[in-house]
């Protein structure tokens, strides 16, 4: 599963690491666009396998941002 970024923007705050269980719902990330703050919440429940992004990188609509596994 994987949690993609819903705009382009700066990443802002990144508020999960690996190995952390994350829920539906949840706020992962918080992207900067045009002088707003937009959170990335999570659509599905699992545990975060991949960051993919850094602080202050500017990320496209679309990109892989985390990537999860499923709860077991």
């Amino acid at each position: 599963m994987k949690i993609l970024s819903n705009m382009s923007g700066l990443i802002n705050n990144i508020l999960v690491a690996e190995g952390e269980a994350v829920k539906s719902g949840d706020v992962v990330a918080v992207i900067e666009s045009m002088k707003m703050l937009i959170d990335i919440k999570s659509e599905d429940a699992g545990t975060v396998t991949k960051v993919s992004c850094q602080l202050e990188e500017f990320v496209q609509e679309g990109q892989v941002l985390f990537e999860l596994s499923k709860p077991s």
